[in-house]
């Protein structure tokens, strides 16, 4: 063989070989790129299925925290007696919240199960407030009851105050004494000292005034003032000593006064009175008076 011919055939060999060297290379390019592919496809698929785990998980977690914070406003007036309950639930959905952000396979499987934890914890929370609604129901329940209660027995209390009120004032009224047969006459005296009743006002020398009081069960026996009120023609009350006697709370003058002494039975009285001087014509009006009640009345007329 020549020597031209050995070096065609070398250059024919080295040939070869850069080609299978260059088939060999993309072969093995091209499984790369599939083997590539397939990772890249199967990162694509697990980044879509993380993604909607996420957003599934995300979802949840909302729907339980809007249950959660409706629940509140439904019982507000329950917060008090749910305080630490309600920051155990708020303090896990913000766990979980961070789990989900973090994206990551076992957080995202973490969250899943606390998840259904707060779930749970939820259906426990709602169960303590029906509780609670239904203590506070039966607490109104009871409340309106006694409310009602009370009514009634102010009710009953005040209308015992009216009739003790009533009882009362029949027991003041009964107090009071009375007087019957109220008759009041001039009198003129004879030498022998015998008393002659007149109606002429220059021979009357006293004012004679008789009554009866009579029985009083209820009033405490014992020694009772009497005081007579004179009124003359001139609308002035005669009196030689203006002392007083408390009438309806005031100091009122009164004519003459005399101390008897009382035994719940009927007492005939008479008291005189004498002025001093000459009785004027006209009408003389006699008031009687006990305790500060007027408890009789006569007249007598001079000429």
């Amino acid at each position: 063989m020549s020597l031209e011919n050995k070096e065609s055939q070398s250059k024919k060999t080295i040939v070869i070989v850069i080609i299978s060297l260059l088939l060999g290379v993309n072969g093995l390019l091209l499984w790369q790129f599939f083997n590539k592919k397939t990772d890249l496809q199967q990162t694509t698929v697990a980044l879509k299925n993380t993604t909607t785990e996420k957003e599934t998980l995300n979802s949840e977690l909302q729907k339980v925290k809007f249950e959660f914070d409706k629940l509140n406003q439904e019982n507000a007036g329950l917060q008090n007696l749910l305080t630490s309950k309600d920051e155990e639930i708020r303090g896990k959905i913000a766990e979980i919240q961070r789990l989900i952000n973090s994206g990551d396979a076992a957080q995202l499987k973490k969250a899943k199960e606390e998840i259904a934890n707060l779930k749970q914890l939820s259906q426990n929370y709602i169960a303590q407030i029906d509780s609670l609604k239904a203590a506070n129901l039966d607490l109104s329940n009871q409340n309106t009851s006694l409310n009602q209660d009370l009514t009634s027995a102010n009710s009953k209390v005040g209308s015992l105050t009216q009739e003790n009120s009533s009882l009362s004032n029949k027991v003041a009224i009964a107090s009071v004494l009375k007087t019957v047969n109220a008759i009041a006459s001039g009198v003129r005296y004879k030498g022998s000292g015998k008393e002659i009743e007149t109606t002429k006002a220059k021979q009357t020398d006293r004012i004679k005034t008789c009554f009866t009081i009579i029985e009083n069960q209820v009033v405490d026996k014992g020694a009772k003032d009497i005081y007579l009120r004179i009124i003359g023609p001139d609308g002035t009350i005669l009196s030689t000593s203006n002392e007083t006697f408390m009438l309806k709370g005031q100091a009122s003058i009164y004519t003459i006064r005399q101390t008897i002494f009382y035994e719940n039975k009927n007492t005939n009285l008479c008291i005189y009175w004498e002025k001093g001087n000459a009785y004027s014509l006209g009408k003389y009006t006699i008031e009687i008076y006990c305790e500060g009640n007027q408890i009789g009345s006569a007249a007598v007329t001079l000429k």
